[in-house]
């Protein structure tokens, strides 16, 4: 376990996890597009969410309650934060109703998690601190920059035959590589990002991304139930020249 640990800290996801994904991921990962079909809601840590058919649902296992759970340890103070991928807002309604976020802009490729994330945000009485735009990554914030960035990536990067969902599967990893490749432009300098990986991503886009920008492990866990491995990174931007050689910040 230790060597394991230090791997992932370095941004490394061991050979040892990466074996572990097999044909009983796949029939989980399948389970798991299923229970998205239906409507649900859910306790999130005192605040209640609803989940229409087809959003990514916060299970309590689910990748975004680990995201929700390992910023709350944290306990840093996220001020103007943007949510890339949304949902139904569990990420960033719930950095606001714990106090760690001043006000959030959350973006989401489908309808049904836009409406979804304003309802809750009105349910939650944070209307009037949160915004929710339609839009694939970036999208609708163009040229706008925030104290924090959130992604709870679709963590899927392999090609497979079985279900299919837009909150899960990413395959090869390209909206991980464009979210890599575009997520400075959009932080405040000193802001801070932070992402899920997983050993069903792929760790070439992490190693890469890893060369170019030093990266932070800021939780890791496994789930039992699935075999998934669920890591949270963070990354922060330099806020000015003596932080060159700081080794957790964007180039």
């Amino acid at each position: 376990m230790p060597n394991t640990i230090a791997l992932l800290k370095g941004g490394s996801v061991p050979q040892a996890l990466l074996d572990q994904v097999g044909p009983l991921s796949i029939a989980a990962h399948d389970d798991h597009v299923a229970s998205l079909d239906v409507e649900g809601a859910y306790d999130v840590f005192g605040n209640r969410f609803d989940a229409p058919p087809g959003t990514y649902h916060p299970h309590p296992w689910s990748s975004s309650v680990f995201m929700v759970r390992s910023l709350l340890r944290e306990g840093r103070h996220l001020g103007c934060l943007l949510d890339v991928g949304c949902g139904t807002g569990v990420v960033a309604l719930s950095m606001l109703r714990h106090g760690l976020a001043d006000k959030v802009v959350m973006t989401d490729v489908g309808d049904e998690a836009i409406l979804a994330a304003r309802q809750n945000a009105e349910a939650l009485g944070l209307k009037s601190r949160a915004t929710a735009c339609i839009g694939h990554l970036f999208e609708g914030v163009e040229g706008q920059q925030f104290d924090t960035l959130v992604f709870n990536m679709p963590l899927m990067h392999r090609v497979h035959q079985g279900a299919q969902h837009s909150a899960l599967d990413d395959a090869c990893g390209a909206i991980a590589r464009e979210f890599f490749g575009e997520a400075p432009r959009y932080l405040k300098p000193g802001g801070c990002c932070y992402f899920t990986y997983s050993n069903i991503s792929d760790p070439a886009l992490l190693e890469e991304f890893g060369r170019r920008t030093a990266i932070s492990l800021v939780a890791a866990e496994w789930v039992v139930s699935t075999g998934f491995w669920l890591m949270v990174y963070r990354s922060v931007k330099k806020s000015a020249p003596e932080d060159e050689h700081d080794e957790t910040t964007f180039p």
